[in-house]
């Protein structure tokens, strides 16, 4: 049984080379490429309302500090490209200014331009608070978070410079856990993300027509064989071709530039694992359908669930707790913290994560063999 589902599998080419051929492209392409780090780099563009005259608190309308601060971004921050400013004299020119930054927002010629207020400089003389209005592309939720911190520099480097740093500390970001600059950043980054997903989309892929597609198996249920059998033959059948997959990634990686402050040999345990659960969900997949057509929906539908429910576009703490139990039964939610905190964290492997993503590869298993159980198949 296991060798006739090897031929199987040798017969069926284009799956073969989407289990071989397209992680190595990706693994390729990300080799190649350079950059890849996780810094978050904004064009700006300033208004300054600093020179509309005021008259109430702050007579000599001086707009000597907003100067400052502008000449601050002219400089080399690390954070942000500038792309100018105006200067307004009235609530005219302002709105004039307000619309030409915004379509360039909208073009994205610019990522953020910040609004300096009236008085602006004698609220930075008199040591109180100042409110900076930023407009920024919401679309972009990372963006939003990131502009808070990044806005740190040149605020600290503006203090610095007109040397009022009373009370004040200078916060110096410093990523623990980031790749050097010198090794392959992209397929690093990208690693803890993109190569559990390759593998559980290519090993289900790889056994989601293994038992849908078998001709003569109607005629083998009337022999010894049983059912049990069949199963535990295309289960170990699959699993054995995941192994040559991974190892294939593996030793690709590699070549590239692998970094890993970890344990090779528990990597490539998760690995196994994480291809492991792909073949028993493609193998449940196969247990339901009654004809190829149907095993290739099933299994674009499972991808796409499994995909949006790996924790990397929804939080599960934001979910109803019904929601949360759904994504915590796919295995994509467990291996990529696995992945990420083995690599980049130099962490041992959490054994307790990497028994749910096995627990839940043998419940697909269980599955499968109770739906195949119960499947009426004509002989």
């Amino acid at each position: 049984m296991i060798r006739k589902e090897f031929g199987r599998i040798r017969s069926d080419k284009r799956t073969l080379i989407l289990l071989f051929a397209i992680p190595l492209i990706l693994i390729i392409v990300f080799g190649l490429t350079s950059g890849g780090g996780p810094t978050e780099f904004f064009n700006v563009s300033i208004i300054s309302k600093d020179s509309i005259p005021t008259y109430e608190n702050f007579p000599e309308n001086s707009s000597q500090y907003a100067d400052d601060f502008i000449n601050v971004f002219e400089g080399n921050l690390s954070s942000f490209g500038f792309k100018g400013y105006r200067n307004v004299t009235n609530p005219e020119e302002y709105e004039e200014a307000k619309s030409f930054y915004t379509q360039w927002l909208k073009d994205e010629v610019i990522d953020v331009f910040l609004v300096l207020p009236e008085n602006f400089s004698e609220t930075v003389e008199n040591n109180t608070d100042i409110p900076i209005i930023f407009y920024i592309d919401g679309s972009d939720s990372d963006a939003v978070s990131a502009i808070n911190v990044t806005m740190f520099e040149p605020i600290a480097q503006f203090r610095i410079k007109i040397g009022k740093t009373a009370n004040f500390t200078y916060f110096i970001p410093y990523l623990e856990f980031e790749v050097p600059f010198w090794e392959a950043q992209v397929v690093n980054y990208a690693f803890a993300l993109t190569i559990p997903l390759i593998i559980i989309g290519t090993t289900m892929n790889l056994s989601c027509l293994s038992i849908v597609s078998e001709g003569p198996l109607p005629r083998m249920l009337i022999t010894p064989t049983s059912k049990r059998s069949i199963i535990l033959s295309k289960l170990i059948a699959n699993s054995a071709i995941m192994s040559i997959q991974v190892a294939e990634i593996f030793v690709a990686t590699a070549l590239f530039g692998l970094y890993s402050l970890g344990s090779l040999f528990e990597l490539f345990l998760v690995l196994l694992a994480i291809g492991f659960s792909g073949v028993s969900i493609g193998l449940f997949i196969s247990s339901l359908s009654g004809t190829d057509q149907q095993a290739n929906q099933l299994y674009i539908m499972f991808f796409i669930v499994i995909l949006i429910f790996s924790g990397q576009f929804i939080s599960a703490d934001n979910l109803p707790v019904f929601m949360q139990a759904i994504i915590y039964s796919f295995p994509l939610y467990h291996s990529i913290p696995l992945v990420l905190e083995i690599t980049l964290k130099g962490l041992p492997v959490d054994i307790y994560s990497l028994l749910i993503v096995v627990i839940i590869a043998l419940i697909y298993d269980a599955l499968a063999y109770i739906v195949y159980m119960f499947k009426k198949v004509e002989v």
